[in-house]
């Protein structure tokens, strides 16, 4: 591998500066020389240096569709924060199918970012929506830390620079007055640990910019705790919680600001504890954490990844891209609704609410029962009808908080939600289902009304339902429309799509070309020739002197058990006895019919021929 990466650095110019960043960023990622090699290949394709024919038959069919998947993410537009959906969803499954290509992607991104005084102001903005829109959440999903804080901090730079610099002066002023506090509190943090017989390390940190402009909605600066922190690195967990103990009774913790993210980790895998003391009069965050769990805040899935050629079963990270899967499991989402499923719930405030058997959803802040109904299943968000908050009833629109212990009410004969529950639901995961359920609802009504007027076509024209309904007869208009199921028919039919007296035609034609086929076969078989008849024939049993017709529909032959149709000003119509279409006409105005014998019509014809002799 060293060597094949040799020889493309050889036969490819680059940008020297540029690639030795890369290889800094794919090395703090985790990335392996096969990466390095995907990349500097891809670097050679947009450059055009080289083509993907040229490396097709030179490279493997994986590093080649890996560099065809960035070559398409680069075709994505960004317009005002928003992308196309269908190209966030080649996205995600090139996530499921080698989470290493999303790695490169970002990658190149960071590296682009690092250079982006060289690049043009049109590109700048450009880069900075995508940076929102897409990399930015991608990387907090991931647990990229590290990255999705300089991904936010220089595309927050790029389109609000007086901003930017405006939150950066306040915050490097209060550190700079704070920071003999600081110091202080660290040798503080530094002599528990001695008492302990705990090793490890302790540092001050800053809060990033664009994370302190979000909170800057709803608070003023100077009541953003965590505007500095300070982070001890421990080895052991239970030396986490010894620490903790140890700080408390130290130094005032601050009420309702302590969190177990060790004991209850996010969704993305961070794990740390989180508490807020009162320090010589002021509020400061300490952070305690492992210096695996360290690791894994900065640098997510590429902390511990287990890139494995072959992954057999289910591992931590399979676990940690759950939200991937939720996702795409709902065909129907919109664009929309994809693009905001990914970054919303990711930059709202968390709270983490439990079931009463003690499992743990992590919903935005505002959250409601409807949210965490659906947060456990699509079905008990579909039938849930009220809550339990805390042991105590509660309406569906309840904001949840933190801690609180839900128990979803459900009733199996519920109708639905409501629609008043989009306006209700925090999370785009609710949103989402709710919408899903509407549709499908709206489906099968829809293949409902479309078989129904099929039925009513088939009707008026006077036809059995249940034999123009064969499978035979569908099969030909399904064919015919390249549909593969009968409710493509039905539902194509109930918006208009097609007409349903047209389809009751066809299937009429199917049906009298099948009687045909069956009469000729039946002529053929038996070898009769039978004469067309005529009204001379018949006998109608108590009526005479009336017009007598025979039906085009059955096609009565003499010898044929008939029956007559006391039509309305046409006279008898004769059908055979047997004629599906009888089902459909009053059945009092079905009379008894014969033929006349043969030897009655022999002498009848010599009668009326002695009676002309006669009148010559």
């Amino acid at each position: 591998m060293k060597e094949e990466i040799i020889k493309i650095k050889s036969e490819v110019k680059f940008d020297t500066r540029k690639l030795n960043e890369l290889e800094k960023i794919l090395a703090d990622m985790g990335l392996n020389e096969d990466s390095l090699l995907v990349a500097l290949l891809y670097i050679a394709i947009k450059s055009e240096q080289k083509s993907i024919d040229e490396i097709s038959t030179i490279y493997s069919e994986n590093v080649i569709n890996t560099i065809n998947i960035l070559i398409k993410l680069d075709k994505i537009n960004y317009s005002q924060q928003s992308v196309e959906a269908e190209n966030i969803r080649k996205m995600f499954f090139a996530i499921t199918k080698d989470i290493r290509t999303i790695m490169l992607k970002i990658a190149f991104v960071v590296t682009e970012l690092r250079f982006i005084d060289e690049v043009e102001d049109e590109k700048k903005i450009e880069l900075a929506n995508s940076i929102f829109a897409l990399f930015a959440p991608l990387s907090a999903r991931l647990g990229l830390s590290a990255f999705k804080t300089e991904l936010e901090n220089g595309a927050f730079k790029i389109l609000d620079p007086k901003k930017y610099d405006e939150i950066q002066n306040e915050v490097d002023s209060r550190f700079h007055k704070r920071q003999p506090i600081v110091e202080r509190l660290k040798t503080l943090v530094n002599n528990c640990m001695k008492d302990l017989g705990i090793t490890g390390r302790v540092y001050g940190r800053k809060k990033h910019i664009y994370s302190i402009y979000k909170k800057l909605a709803d608070h003023p600066l100077d009541n953003i705790y965590d505007l500095i922190a300070v982070r001890a690195i421990v080895k052991t967990i239970p030396e986490c919680y010894a620490l903790l103990g140890r700080l408390h009774t130290v130094v005032e913790p601050m009420q309702n600001r302590f969190k177990d993210y060790i004991a209850i980790p996010k969704p993305n895998g961070y794990q740390s504890l989180h508490t807020t003391v009162i320090f010589e009069g002021f509020p400061v965050e300490i952070q305690i954490r492992t210096e695996e769990m360290h690791k894994y805040a900065e640098y997510g899935v590429a902390a511990h990844w287990l890139y494995k050629e072959k992954r057999s079963k289910q591992d931590s990270l399979d676990i940690r891209l759950a939200w991937l899967r939720q996702m795409m499991e709902n065909e129907n989402v919109s664009i929309d609704e994809l693009a905001k499923s990914l970054s919303q719930d990711i930059y709202n405030n968390e709270i983490f609410v439990q079931t009463p058997k003690g499992k743990v959803i992590y919903l935005p802040s505002g959250s409601t029962p409807i949210d965490f109904a659906y947060a456990i299943h699509s079905e008990v968000g579909n039938k849930c009808v009220g809550a339990k908050i805390n042991g105590k009833m509660s309406t569906v629109n309840s904001p949840l908080n933190n801690g609180d212990v839900v128990e979803i009410i459900t009733n199996p004969n519920s109708k639905g939600p409501s629609r008043d529950w989009l306006k209700i639901c925090k999370t785009s995961e609710a949103r989402s289902k709710i919408n899903s359920f509407f549709k499908k609802n709206m489906k099968e009504e829809t293949i409902k009304l479309g078989k129904s007027l099929l039925e009513n076509a088939i009707k008026e024209k006077g036809y059995s339902v249940a034999k123009l309904l064969a499978k035979a007869y569908l099969d030909e208009i399904l064919e015919y429309y390249n549909m593969t199921e009968i409710d493509e028919l039905y539902t194509n039919i109930g918006t208009n799509a097609i007409s349903a007296k047209y389809i009751a035609n066809k299937l009429a034609s199917s049906y009298q070309k099948q009687i045909k086929q069956e009469e000729n076969t039946d002529i053929q078989a038996t070898k009769i020739s039978l004469s067309t008849p005529t009204d001379k024939q018949i006998q109608l049993k108590g009526l005479n002197n009336i017009l007598i017709k025979f039906a085009g529909c059955c096609k009565p032959m003499y010898g044929d058990s008939i029956v007559g149709f006391v039509s309305a000003g046409r006279g008898v119509i004769i059908h055979r006895s047997i004629c599906p279409n009888l089902s459909y006409f009053d059945s009092n105005r079905i009379i008894d019919a014969y033929w006349k014998p043969q030897e009655e019509k022999t002498k009848s014809t010599k009668k009326q021929k002695k009676i002309k002799n006669t009148a010559n």
